[in-house]
This record gives structure tokens, C-alpha cells and sequence, in this order.
């Protein structure tokens, strides 16, 4: 896991601070979008289950951006991504995510 801190961005807010790896691998991508306005990553959640190395990002649309629910082995994590520009960040997350070997959604 990775602290927000430890990206240089000034686009992260709300109170946890805390990124699973494939979580943390897409917010510095987005981190560097001028698309982007604010990043605030939501609590980890594990549960028990298959370590099968998975990556999977489900993205769905949010009242004000874009909420992506980061899975990764049994944890899975919610990132919400504002944006006014919903449909390119979209495009961005699935493109780079496709890159890195992640199954999206």
C-alpha cells in the first residue's frame, strides 16, 4: 500500500490516504491529468477469497465525476475521480488500464 503523500499532486482530499497497488498504479495516471480536479480514495476493504492475482477496475459514473471500484487479489478499494470532463477520464482510466494488464468494466 501507498500514502497519497508520497504521489506529488495536489489533487487528493478526503480522509483516507491509503492505495492498494492498483489503485495507486491509476491515480498516478490521473494525478497528472489536467481532466482531473480532485482524487479521494475511499477505505480498503478485504475479504476472503481466492489470491488469484486479479486486477479488475469497475467504472461507473458519480453524481459529480467518475467512482472506480479497484479490485486486487481479496482487496478492493473505491476511488472517486472528479471531473466535468466524465467521458475522456473514462476513456483515459480504460486505455491505460488495458495497458497495464487490468481487466475493467
Amino acid at each position: 500500500m501507498t500514502k497519497t503523500k508520497n504521489i506529488p499532486s495536489n489533487k487528493f482530499g478526503g480522509k483516507h490516504t491509503s492505495l492498494i497497488k492498483t489503485a495507486e498504479i491509476i491515480v498516478n495516471i490521473l494525478a497528472k491529468s489536467e481532466l482531473v480536479s480532485n482524487i479521494s480514495p475511499g477505505i480498503i476493504s478485504s475479504y476472503r477469497g481466492k489470491n488469484g492475482g486479479r486486477r479488475n477496475i469497475k467504472i461507473s459514473d458519480n453524481d459529480s465525476g467518475i467512482l472506480i471500484t479497484v479490485t486486487e487479489n481479496s482487496n478492493n478499494q473505491r476511488v472517486r475521480i472528479y471531473t466535468k470532463e466524465i467521458e475522456p477520464v473514462k476513456n483515459l482510466i480504460i486505455k491505460k488500464s488495458e495497458e497495464k494488464g487490468f481487466t475493467t468494466s
